[in-house]
């Protein structure tokens, strides 16, 4: 509780001339965001957006933790009025600022300053195999709809690398420490069956590529399944979590997923 009481959590705007200071910021955090190329397009450049009014920044003791970014439109409706809306993206926490609550902070400063505008909306479009996917409903973000997407996966090799790299952007709590994974996958691809198999550890809250030395492997959790299947349950784990058992089940009795795990994962992933 004490700790708590120390913390000196602000918010404000971006300042005109922290634009690059922004973009430098959304690189650390993203790992990597884009080209400076990408940040002029889709904001200096950008019609009707100011980042003086549209980016807001979260400080903690005077040090720069996070920040997001709110669009504002007007949405044509069917009886040729418009309504005012806004988007929010881009939000971001700083490595050594994570599990703190920056986020939300964020996020709760992006939905006020849009509804001190006159915002009546407020969309938000984010990958289904990040965080914020999960975290948008205690902010009050529904999902509306959930169009089916087809996927052909052309280079498995660099699909693999795109999937793991998500799940090394995401902060773990200090229990799962030391645990060694594997994941294997297999693509359907033009050329044929294709599986590739990656090994991580979690240290210090995130998971890292584990470089294997010749020792014997020794994993505290294991799973093999289909890339189909694979993106699926991310995608359920997120955004519908009441059928992700239903498809764990189907996809363990019709052998398309396989788990194995250790005494110690299970007691981790308990809490024990």
């Amino acid at each position: 509780m004490d700790k708590k009481m120390k913390r000196t959590e602000t918010t404000r705007t971006l300042r005109k001339n922290e634009g690059p200071a922004h973009f430098d910021m959304l690189n650390l955090c993203y790992a990597p965001w884009g080209s400076l190329e990408e940040w002029t397009r889709r904001y200096v450049h950008h019609p009707d957006f100011d980042i003086t009014e549209n980016v807001v920044v979260v400080e903690e003791s005077d040090k720069w933790a996070g920040g997001g970014t709110g669009w504002f439109r007007e949405a044509l409706l069917k009886n040729n009025k418009s309504v005012r809306v806004y988007g929010a993206g881009d939000l971001y926490v700083h490595p050594d600022h994570r599990g703190k609550g920056i986020y939300s902070t964020a996020m709760k400063s992006l939905n006020q300053r849009a509804k001190e505008k006159g915002a009546a909306l407020g969309f938000a479009y984010p990958s289904t195999y990040r965080l914020p996917a999960m975290a948008l409903p205690k902010y009050g973000f529904i999902e509306v709809f959930y169009p089916t997407t087809q996927v052909l996966v052309l280079n498995p090799e660099k699909f693999f690398k795109f999937l793991t790299s998500r799940a090394m952007k995401a902060f773990l709590p200090e229990r799962f420490n030391g645990l060694r994974l594997k994941l294997t996958v297999s693509f359907s691809t033009p050329k044929g069956r294709h599986e590739i198999t990656g090994r991580f550890r979690v240290e210090n809250g995130q998971v890292e590529e584990l470089q294997m030395t010749g020792e014997k492997e020794r994993m505290d959790l294991a799973i093999k399944t289909e890339a189909g299947i694979l993106l699926r349950l991310v995608s359920d784990y997120y955004l519908r979590k009441r059928r992700l058992l239903i498809l764990v089940l189907k996809s363990l009795f019709r052998r398309r997923l396989s788990v194995r795990f250790s005494m110690k994962f299970l007691k981790s992933f308990l809490g024990l």
